[in-house]
């Protein structure tokens, strides 16, 4: 299975993606999450350039 949340900065995409990440592993599955630009030292720094400018 593959979910992605989408929307603008702000509208609480990592929070719903921390509760349903928690909730599947209660229910023992397996959950991977990511964010991108992000998982790399590099992608951190365009990461942040992105949101904080």
């Amino acid at each position: 299975m593959f979910i992605t949340f989408e929307g603008g900065e702000g509208a609480g995409k990592s929070t719903q993606v921390e509760l349903l990440a928690g909730r599947l592993r209660q229910r023992h599955q397996n959950v991977l999450t990511s964010r991108e630009p992000g998982g790399t030292p590099g992608a951190e720094v365009i990461r942040n350039l992105l949101v904080n400018g």
